[in-house]
């Protein structure tokens, strides 16, 4: 894949370019390149709170702007939710990541009742939190 992109002489993945590389090779392993991949098609991103986000603001610009993505981006945010909140329910996973992911399942929750007033709320509950 790599080999792919260099000889197309790509430095970003956007909608063309996803498309083209759908077409021979899966999601992960496009995500998984280390290419930057632009929005929708980067997913989301949640290992801290400031990345997820980054990728709600992203998706909810997306969102709002292309009809045509709206599906794809709430498919997106729930495949998310749904893996943050298996990580948030595991006994398996220490006590602060359990409740790191059950804090992000909440913001995609937000983000998927209204992605259009998500980047509102986030900066009001960092302006509650910080004080």
């Amino acid at each position: 894949m790599r080999e792919h992109i260099t000889s197309r002489g790509w430095s970003v993945v956007g909608e063309a370019e996803w498309l083209e590389l759908r077409a021979i090779f899966s999601e992960a392993a496009i995500r998984a390149a280390g290419i930057p991949i632009e929005a929708p098609w980067c997913g989301i991103a949640f290992h801290t709170l400031a990345e997820l986000e980054e990728s709600l603001r992203a998706f909810s610009r997306v969102y709002e702007t292309r009809e045509d993505l709206r599906r794809y981006c709430r498919d997106q945010v729930i495949a998310a939710k749904d893996r943050a909140r298996w990580v948030a329910r595991s006994a398996r996973v220490e006590e602060n990541k359990r409740r790191l992911k059950d804090e992000m399942v909440e913001w995609m929750l937000v983000w998927l009742g209204d992605p259009a007033t998500f980047p509102v709320w986030a900066r009001l509950r960092k302006d509650i939190v910080v004080g």
